[in-house]
């Protein structure tokens, strides 16, 4: 199974057709949301705009058309595939500033799109004991306990775009090795192990699948 030799281009296949596709107005976008969550505070559709060179109505119907899009009682995005302003399980310290993951696969290629280093705490499922990463954009630099996994699962599309974080996030954890995962895995059918590099690499063949060049553009801060 895919515990052991996951091929990280057929996982990356499956994910690609179920994420939105993004032309390069809507890269452009997102990683604009992206960098502008990381301030620490909720993210008007208009100052996204402004950010972007866009109309603020065009900002507003793309926000509206994807899915995984959060907002709090004001209309400005809160969470955004990913990345939250509002406390979750897994920390990420970027930059000076508490943000937060929706799952563990989260913090390993959120560093690469925010284009900074990140400093993660989180908990091992099964044990509840401490996790710390330290994740630059170009790959993790230290991970607390050594031996870490990632558990995973390949999601419907039609689950996904009702509710990512029910659907994917909730079955994405961190595990401070693969025997403290079995009685987990074991209670949840079609998840599976990835090493702490094989889920680092996924995240590293996605982003650059999505994004491409545009990724190239962000200045990148390594601390």
């Amino acid at each position: 199974m895919l515990q052991t030799q996951p091929d990280i281009e057929a996982l990356s296949t499956h994910l690609l057709r179920i994420f939105p596709a993004l032309d390069e107005v809507q890269r452009k976008l997102s990683l604009a949301l992206y960098c502008e969550l990381a301030r620490g505070a909720p993210v008007s559709s208009s100052s996204l705009a402004d950010r972007v060179g866009i109309p603020a109505e065009t900002a507003v119907r793309q926000l509206q058309d994807w899915p995984g899009v959060y907002y709090d009682g004001e209309q400005r995005v809160i969470g955004f595939w990913g990345l939250a302003i509002a406390p979750m399980p897994h920390r990420l310290r970027v930059d000076g500033r508490n943000l937060y993951a929706w799952c563990a696969w989260d913090t390993l290629f959120l560093p690469a799109l925010l284009r900074d280093t990140t400093e993660v705490e989180s908990a091992c499922r099964a044990t509840g004991a401490p996790v710390r990463l330290t994740v630059t954009p170009h790959g993790v630099e230290a991970a607390e306990p050594a031996g870490l996994s990632v558990s995973f699962l390949l999601p419907e599309a039609e689950a996904m775009n009702a509710n990512v974080i029910t659907s994917f996030c909730h079955y994405v954890h961190f595990f401070n090795s693969r025997e403290a995962a079995q009685p987990w895995l074991a209670q949840h059918p079609g998840t599976f192990l990835l090493s702490l590099d094989d889920a680092h690499e996924l995240g590293r063949y996605m982003n650059r699948a999505r994004y491409g060049s545009a990724l190239d553009l962000l200045p990148v801060r390594v601390r």
